[in-house]
């Protein structure tokens, strides 16, 4: 008995844990204090002396969670296996039924001593130590009155609570699972046996929806989520513990996928668990500013509230930035690098908790992704991305009615200029400028030189940071990352990586635009992108602008923006727009071009990309000018009734808007003899050819015209801008 024991005990210490000083054997769940530290029930374990003895260690804390079979200095016979297997699933059977109905138990009482605590007082003892007011979530019961309740004394560390209690409902979900205990001296403790892991008090009932316009503060005590509420007047929940920042964060990030998050550091041992947090769920993080005079005991807001006031609160929220990434995992800091190179590290899938994709805008962009804007020259690819990236800076709504995430945009360029096309572009469509940077050089010393992906993006991070709620980067052309071959798989994806991950770590959408290759008409809308096929192979999302062969009723050249492949949404759809030429109000005389959003349209991008101008006359041979030469061909022995054109030229694999571009190109007029006879085309008898290419549109061209777009004209914001100056930075200038 006592060798089973101590093999327990060992294997226990092998876990990471503390053994506890007694252990029960008798096949039941029991709870200890695996840090060992007085009061703390993070440890359960179950041990089975019957048959062969075997058991089973977990820890809340740790996410420790393993079976354990005792040695008996020999192999087990054949029966034996058998029955420890069979009797495995009966004991894990057991200690789940156990443990769920210790979680009811524990739930049912938290929400009895809810029910009968009264509102708490603004006299209670703690509150006022604290310097917080009571809110309708707290509430306070006798401590004499509890132990009734409860069936037991809770107790810290050992030590009974006594006095007044305070009581805060510790929430999974919407439902009460335990409570969480504070005495009139601030000890604290939860209801035994209740579920701890994710769960969160709430300073005030939370809002409904996803929380677009949202901003949470997520901190670890009560006194210290209070403190940031009464400085800011932002919703707050309290973790309860540092362990228990990181499940409590990704729970507010699921619930709340567009919301800012601020986590809130403690200063010392909870600092890591914090940044860790604010890492996974691309959050801020805040931390307390005490200055140099800080005392040894002030570690958090609460402290700081109470020394400087609620103003320094505040203004220590407002600094929070985005933590710094982790380059090197935390047991890989003072190891030789010949200790652990070419060490693989594994994770099991059971060990990762599932977690969803955070969009931009629903379907279109996600949060640190790679997304890809591909188009022929003159559909306003540039054009587009600054109207998304307006939207952005000022959380507007995005074409389909939803409600963009307010946010920072870094733009980095090598074809347009910022001062004279992109800021009028974005000042036009109503951008935030104080939220939109350039990257422009990197200064080294007093030397300046280009910014170079392949050697900055270190600095660009670092910088990244120092701006912080940076959701949209975008890259155009995105063929200028790959330093090498931009057809060459291998070199497209070893300079995108870099980018990728950036994008990753700091959980913003990565946006690259780019042109399509010529000749490409009708083939799958990925594969026309230029360069390699991996520029469409990373991106999680392609997008592409296109402008259709034929102009509609008012004359208007009909664009479409369209979602051509996602690997995370829906992979069709689009919508229509038009590019508006405009004067900027606060600097007249700068012309500028901005994107009206018009109806959504259906189908796939292959669909509609059938019929647009994606290979207009380019003076090589292109879809128009083959489709002229057919049309001459064909007419050249006479008239032809339509219905047989419109035939022939659909048997050659031409478009219909495609042959009435041509048509209207060549001059062909449409006639019939008498109020019975068909409709037939015939060529003009003198043709004046247009030299090929005439009509070739440049990138960036401007349309002169502006359309009414039904429903969706409300999109439209005439707004006067503030047009802001540069500012300068170290290392990368942005």
């Amino acid at each position: 008995m006592n060798d089973i024991l101590s093999q327990f005990r060992d294997a226990i210490q092998r876990a990471g844990l503390m053994p506890p000083d007694n252990i029960v054997a008798d096949g039941k769940l029991h709870r200890f204090a695996s840090n060992g530290q007085r009061g703390d029930d993070s440890g359960r374990y179950v041990l089975h002396l019957d048959g062969i003895p075997a058991g089973w260690i977990g820890d809340y804390r740790t996410d420790v969670d393993q079976t354990w079979r005792v040695d008996i200095g020999r192999a087990l016979t054949q029966a034996e296996q058998e029955e420890h297997k069979r009797r495995a699933p009966a004991m894990r059977a057991k200690r789940e039924t156990d443990e769920k109905l210790r979680r009811v138990e524990a739930a049912t009482k938290a929400i009895t001593l809810w029910k009968k605590a009264a509102p708490a007082s603004s006299d209670h003892p703690y509150l006022m130590h604290k310097h917080v007011a009571p809110v309708p979530t707290l509430r306070e019961i006798d401590a004499h009155d509890a132990a009734t309740l409860l069936d037991y004394t809770p107790k810290s560390r050992g030590e009974e609570l006594t006095g007044r209690l305070l009581v805060a409902p510790v929430k999974i979900g919407n439902m009460i699972s335990t409570c969480e205990l504070i005495d009139v001296h601030g000890r604290k403790s939860a209801i035994y046996g209740g579920a701890k892991a994710a769960g969160y008090w709430a300073a005030q009932p939370l809002p409904d929806g996803e929380g677009t316009e949202l901003i949470l503060s997520i901190g670890e005590g009560v006194a210290t989520v209070l403190s940031v509420q009464a400085a800011t007047g932002y919703p707050v929940v309290a973790a309860l513990s540092a362990g228990n920042l990181l499940p409590v964060a990704k729970v507010m990030r699921a619930r709340y996928p567009m919301a800012r998050l601020v986590i809130l550091g403690d200063l010392g041992n909870g600092m890591e668990q914090a940044e860790n947090a604010a890492r996974a769920v691309g959050a801020l993080l805040a931390i307390p500013a005490f200055g140099q005079d800080r005392p040894d005991n002030a570690t958090d807001f609460n402290d700081l509230a109470v020394l400087h006031g609620q103003e320094a609160v505040k203004q220590a929220i407002a600094a929070a930035t985005a933590p710094e990434p982790l380059s090197v995992q935390p047991e890989q800091k003072n190891v030789p690098e010949e200790e652990y190179a070419g060490h693989v590290e594994l994770i099991r899938g059971s060990d990762l908790t599932p977690e969803p994709v955070m969009w931009l805008w629903q379907g279109w962009l996600a949060a640190g992704k790679m997304h890809i804007l591909g188009g022929a020259p003159g559909t306003g690819k540039t054009t587009i991305a600054m109207a998304l990236a307006a939207t952005v800076s000022v959380g507007r709504r995005w074409p389909d009615g939803m409600r963009a995430p307010l946010g920072n945009v870094v733009i980095w360029t090598g074809e347009d200029d910022p001062r004279d096309t992109l800021v009028p572009r974005l000042a036009l469509s109503g951008a935030d400028l104080s939220r939109v940077y350039f990257i422009t050089d990197v200064r080294e010393g007093n030397e300046r030189r280009s910014f170079d992906p392949a050697r900055d993006m270190d600095k660009l991070t670092r910088k990244l940071i120092e701006i912080g709620d940076v959701r949209l980067l975008i890259v155009d052309p995105i063929v200028s990352v790959v330093v090498g071959d931009s057809h060459k798989n291998a070199e497209v994806r070893r300079g995108l990586q870099p980018l990728v991950d950036l994008a990753a770590s700091m959980r913003c959408a990565l946006l690259g635009i780019t042109h399509l290759t010529k000749g490409t008409a009708g083939r799958d809308p990925v594969e026309r992108l230029t360069g390699s096929l991996a520029f469409g192979a990373l991106a999680r999302v392609v997008m592409m602008a296109a402008k259709y062969q034929e102009e509609d009723e008012h004359g208007r050249t009909v664009r479409v923006f369209l979602r051509a492949k996602s690997n995370i949404g829906p992979d069709d759809g689009g919508f229509e727009y038009d590019l508006h030429q405009g004067e900027m109000k606060s600097h007249p005389g700068i012309v500028a071009s901005s994107v009206l959003w018009g109806n959504a349209v259906e189908g796939t991008a292959r669909e509609l990309l059938a019929t647009a101008d994606t290979a207009a006359d380019d003076g090589e041979g292109g879809t128009s000018a083959d489709a002229k030469r057919f049309l001459s061909d064909l007419l050249a022995d006479g008239p032809l009734p339509v219905n047989q054109v419109k035939a022939d030229a659909n048997g050659a694999g031409y478009s219909w808007p495609t042959i009435r571009r041509a048509q209207k190109a060549l001059g062909i007029k449409s006639s019939k003899s008498g109020l019975k006879g068909p409709w037939k085309w015939a060529l003009p008898s003198k043709r004046i050819q247009q030299p090929e290419g005439a009509q070739q549109n440049a990138e960036g061209a401007q349309q002169n015209i502006v359309s009414t777009f039904g429903n969706r004209e409300h999109l439209r914001d005439d707004s006067d801008q503030n047009d802001r100056g540069d500012s300068d930075y170290a290392e990368v200038e942005v």
